[in-house]
């Protein structure tokens, strides 16, 4: 996506053959409320300024806004921001005339959407009484009437069965929709009194009270409507997802939780969660992460919580999600024992002994820790892996992430290969394709051993594919890469079909058996 998208993305498939690249910006997506800007809509930002001015209204503070800031000083460079809220309700414009108003509706929901328009009949002959001038401001607030965006539309038309009729022209708007049949006339131009040409404007107003705070039901939205946390499907590429509860201080439920982390699995992305309100020491932690039955490869925390900045309740706990995904973003996949970490206004968290990191990490639970040099550090560089079987070899957040990288990047890159007849040939040049890219992240030293047949394997041919005999559309490719140990494999299952491909884990490997 292009940073400052606000639009539906468009999702190409590479072309046959593409060299598969060993490396790539990270992306982090932020899902949650923003005072204002585009609902269920991927938005693409580079900065905290770009978010700003999408989202962000002056004097109005914002956790997203503090989880951005955060995101952007401690390295991350591309943020993915999906706003949600509860209502769709719309600030409404106005516009008076002498057979009633024309009344527009803000294109984005909530209260603190600030419109205003201008209406004028320059250029339009006198005795047509339905056509004018239509201008939309999109500004910061009344306090800042800063024009952020405006968009003109000329010889608009009041008349359903007229071209530019202005119902049809504002369905290309960005910034206001027609909300109910318009009046028979044209509304009345904005001008100032006694005749005088000094422009006026008409501004948008707020007419309902409720209660606008998202629910954890909002944030996961729905897949079919694309809302909530599918929303990101426009989004071709994930590596963290945040998601930011509507209620400060309060923790994801359990519901949210489970469906964030499936969704996780499919787009191969990590998920960072913020601690529970009842971790206040190491002891909490150690007795709700024995008796919580939450597990997961694909999700991360971290222990002790920031504590509130000043302008922040101090009952409302502040992320630090944002600041471990800039962390992990710019770190890349070779991650260190250690990443400073820069939590802006935030106050550090309490002194944690250098005795409980070990612990903590044993737990899944990353520590964040004071460094001599009065910083603060993530430590342990663990998931929420805990359990046992293949699930526990995931612990080692390095090993996830190469994996999941390998993981995307092979469902993305092949994926022109669902639209292609089963072969010998076809299947020869995945083998080379994929083999290439393996032996790539080999040499980078992303994957162990002294020479390939150590680090990786790849098998595409008649045992895997089966059936699939010449005319068939489904293509399956056996992988296994060497993350911790040479000839130690970890074996993956891909199948791209035409909806789309399914990855598998298949377990442990080892030994150089499977790679003959």
């Amino acid at each position: 996506m292009e940073s400052g998208s606000s639009g539906i993305s468009v999702v190409e498939i590479p072309s046959r053959g593409q060299v598969i690249p060993v490396s790539r910006e990270s992306v982090a997506a932020f899902i949650g409320p923003a005072p204002r800007g585009p609902v269920d809509i991927p938005v693409a930002v580079r900065s905290l300024d770009e978010f700003l001015r999408r989202f962000g209204v002056p004097g109005c503070l914002s956790r997203m806004e503090f989880m951005l800031g955060q995101f952007f000083d401690s390295g991350g460079t591309l943020a993915v921001v999906v706003r949600v809220c509860r209502s769709g309700h719309r600030n409404l414009l106005r516009l008076p005339g002498p057979a009633g108003e024309l009344r527009l509706a803000a294109a984005n929901p909530g209260p603190l959407e600030h419109l205003r328009a201008c209406v004028d009949y320059e250029g339009i002959a006198a005795e047509d009484r339905q056509r004018f001038n239509l201008v939309i401001h999109r500004f910061r607030s009344p306090a800042q009437p800063l024009v952020e965006e405006q968009e003109s539309w000329a010889a608009v038309t009041v008349d359903p069965g007229g071209p530019d009729y202005i119902g049809d022209v504002l369905t290309a708007s960005s910034l206001v929709q027609l909300q109910e049949p318009p009046p028979a006339e044209r509304p009345t131009r904005t001008l100032g009194g006694n005749g005088a040409q000094s422009v006026r404007y008409v501004y948008s107003r707020s007419e309902w009270q409720g209660d606008n705070t998202p629910t954890d039901y909002d944030l996961i939205g729905a897949r079919e409507a694309g809302t909530g946390l599918f929303a990101l499907e426009q989004v071709p590429w994930l590596d963290f997802i945040c998601l930011l509860s509507g209620v400060p201080g309060a923790p994801l439920g359990p519901v949210a939780l489970f469906a964030a982390e499936r969704y996780c699995r499919e787009r191969h992305a990590l998920l960072i969660i913020d601690p529970p309100a009842n971790w206040t020491s190491v002891a909490d932690v150690s007795r709700t992460q024995h008796e919580r039955g939450f597990t997961s490869p694909n999700a991360l925390t971290y222990f002790p919580p920031l504590r509130s900045p000043p302008e922040l309740s101090d009952s409302s706990l502040l992320s630090a999600a944002g600041a471990i995904a800039g962390t992990l973003c710019a770190a890349g996949l070779a991650l260190p024992g250690r990443l400073p970490l820069s939590v802006g206004r935030a106050r550090p968290p309490p002194d944690l002994d250098e005795m409980d990191e070990f612990p903590l990490s044993r737990l899944g639970v990353n520590p964040i820790v004071h460094t001599d040099q009065a910083r603060i550090e993530l430590g342990g560089m663990v998931t929420l892996a805990r359990s046992g079987g293949v699930a526990r070899s995931w612990n080692n957040l390095r090993e996830r992430r190469i994996a999941l990288f390998i993981l995307s990047s092979l469902a993305h890159y092949t994926r022109w290969a669902a639209f292609e007849a089963a072969s010998e040939d076809l299947w020869r040049e995945l083998r080379g394709q994929v083999g290439d890219f393996l032996a790539a992240l080999h040499a980078r030293g992303l994957l162990a051993g002294d020479d390939s047949r150590e680090a990786f394997y790849v098998k595409c041919d008649t045992d895997t594919n089966g059936c699939n005999v010449a005319g068939s559309m489904r293509l399956v490719l056996i992988i296994g890469v060497a993350l911790a140990r040479p000839g130690d494999f970890i074996a993956f299952r891909l199948e791209q079909g035409r909806r789309g491909c399914d990855a598998v884990e298949l377990g442990w490997q080892p030994g150089l058996a499977l790679a003959g």
